[in-house]
């Protein structure tokens, strides 16, 4: 008896372990999504008890001029951010993988990933110096090529440039994390694989296109998915860059919800954004597990 209790008691010991840890998880995440469900049906201000109001949250988003708006521009940027995201890392790190010599391959490997380690608010302020109408390098090198000073784009400055300006920003996409993602997928073909299309007569665009490409499905979905929750949740660009302007011409609704929890107070009407994006990203990730799927995928099991 006292042996089995004294096996019992070491079977909870690795729960014991796990607990400050799911205490924080349970306390830090999931307890304020699953509070955000409640509150995005009330008037709550953030110190006051919370008014129950139904559904007038979701009514005042639907018909609010800058958060329709808002939602439009957050799908033309998602929607470039996936594909300059799934496409142009795929193709950097395609010619990464087509090098022979390891070592010169490690170099372009550590130069793509090396900006990683630079903080992403130095690259904004560095973008927001470019953008510059009057002394950002963009509009000097125009000036240089003849543009005249009349002729020179606002670039941030007019609401029928500022949502392409904020799309510029990254130029040329080659995001590091997109290419090693790749990259291992390209690695992990098997040379077996390439040898017996290549004897089947399968060369340049179609070894790529019919081998290479269906074998990393699963490196595109995730990256698609990312750049969808990305571009779904981020706010940071129009929060640092533009405040949503000029006019709604640069507002997701990510920053809607910041403006108006943080600065208007309105906790419940932010909780209710916060909802409608988290239905969004649910329903976009099902849709991606859905319809992105190839019969020629590769799985090393």
């Amino acid at each position: 008896m006292k042996t089995r209790g004294l096996y019992g008691m070491k079977r909870w010991i690795p729960y014991l372990f796990l607990a400050p840890t799911m205490i924080s998880l349970l306390t830090f995440n999931y307890y304020p999504a699953l509070s955000a469900l409640y509150y995005s049906f009330t008037d709550w201000n953030g110190f006051n008890a919370p008014h129950f109001i139904g559904f007038d949250n979701f009514v005042e988003m639907v018909k609010s001029l800058d958060f329709q708006t808002g939602f439009v521009n957050m799908l033309i940027i998602t929607v470039f951010s996936v594909f300059v995201s799934v496409t142009i890392p795929a193709i950097a790190a395609e010619f990464i993988y087509k090098i022979q010599k390891a070592r010169l391959q490690h170099f372009y490997r550590l130069m793509f990933v090396f900006p990683l380690v630079i903080p992403g608010m130095v690259i904004l302020l560095l973008w927001q110096f470019l953008l510059n109408p009057e002394v950002g390098l963009i509009n000097s090198v125009l000036s240089s090529l003849g543009v005249s000073k009349e002729q020179l784009p606002l670039w941030l400055g007019l609401p029928d440039t500022a949502l392409a300006s904020f799309m510029l920003i990254g130029f040329p996409w080659v995001n590091g994390v997109g290419v090693l993602i790749y990259l291992a997928g390209f690695q992990n073909i098997p040379r077996s694989v390439i040898e017996a299309a290549k004897m089947d007569g399968a060369t340049g665009w179609s070894l790529i296109w019919r081998i290479e490409v269906p074998l990393i499905t699963s490196q595109i979905k995730l990256i698609a998915i990312l750049n969808i929750i990305g571009g779904i949740q981020a706010f940071q660009n129009q929060l640092v860059l533009t405040g949503g302007g000029p006019g709604y011409s640069t507002t997701v609704p990510g920053f809607i919800m910041y403006q108006s929890a943080m600065s208007a107070s309105r906790f419940g009407y932010a909780s209710a954004i916060g909802l409608v994006l988290f239905v969004l990203i649910f329903i976009f990730t099902l849709l991606n597990n859905k319809y992105m799927k190839s019969d020629t995928e590769y799985s090393p099991d």
